[in-house]
């Protein structure tokens, strides 16, 4: 479970205890550390190319976005504040998860890890049956779309969220979902293995599409009359909140820097397509 580190274990924290609620968990810290590792490693045993320096970069922002979001005191700060948890979602989904569609770092850590370790993991998968036959729906746009945008709602609404603010295993499998799902979403939109990712028009729809779902969540947050959330019923008013603002502060959060954000995929990948189908004119 995470536990993090406060002034006052098990409470949220206060204004005053924020600086001292870092969440040092040994075995989250250990996983950053040795995913960062075995990629390191990966990358300087495997053949050598231009491109693996911009994907190691990717790779590294990701840790980073990772780290802000699950070890940093807005990790705590999320369970006393609605719009904090919101950051903490969006640096998973709209941080995190593209930036390691970009990166594709399975390669280079499977090729770090022991012998041991990929005979092992071969026999897993040989005997659950992934192959990429049975994998094909994890890449089919449309499935991962649905996927992506099934978690978001089943998290924010008022049930699920109330529990995994009273639940550590609820909140990390919260969070591990978030993740999971966008880099799903994102390996078909942007991913850097051809075969896998989606026309430039389909990716454009698709970003627009998952951006107007996420409008429309913002705006019910936004707009609601009453605090959806009873966990943050008495966690609020020491940060100079009530629970009703924080939880609009959080819509305005999830409507704007989140819509900016896939604004500017759709925007690039729009550029992206145009230029490709112009080359494509050219060429014939």
């Amino acid at each position: 479970m995470l536990i993090p580190i406060l002034a006052h274990p098990g409470q949220p924290p206060a204004p005053h205890d924020l600086w001292s609620s870092w969440n040092l968990h040994p075995v989250l810290l250990a996983g950053l550390l040795l995913a960062g590792w075995a990629y390191r490693r990966g990358r300087t045993s495997g053949p050598k190319r231009q491109v693996d320096t911009w994907r190691a970069r990717c790779f590294t922002a990701a840790l980073v976005a990772l780290g802000l979001a699950l070890l940093s005191p807005l990790d705590a700060l999320s369970s006393a504040l609605a719009s904090a948890h919101m950051v903490q979602h969006l640096l998973l989904i709209l941080v995190a998860a593209p930036l390691l569609a970009l990166s594709a770092p399975s390669s280079a850590i499977l090729r770090a890890s022991p012998l041991a370790v990929r005979r092992a993991t071969g026999r897993w998968r040989r005997r659950l049956g992934l192959t990429h036959g049975n994998l094909r729906a994890l890449r089919h746009p449309a499935a991962v779309w649905l996927l992506q945008v099934g978690v978001l709602w089943f998290w924010h609404a008022a049930a699920p969220y109330d529990a995994a603010l009273g639940s550590k295993p609820l909140h990390l499998l919260e969070h591990a979902s978030f993740l999971v799902t966008a880099v799903l979403f994102w390996h078909v939109v942007i991913g850097v293995r051809g075969s896998a990712r989606v026309s430039g028009g389909l990716g454009v729809l698709l970003v627009f599409a998952m951006a107007m779902q996420s409008v429309f969540l913002s705006v019910l947050l936004t707009f609601a009359r009453t605090p959806w959330y009873s966990g943050y019923a008495a966690t609020t008013a020491s940060w100079g909140l009530d629970p009703l603002t924080d939880q609009q502060l959080a819509g305005v959060i999830m409507w704007i820097p989140a819509g900016g954000i896939y604004l500017v995929v759709a925007l690039a990948l729009l550029v992206a397509w145009v230029r490709a189908t112009e080359r494509e004119e050219v060429a014939l």
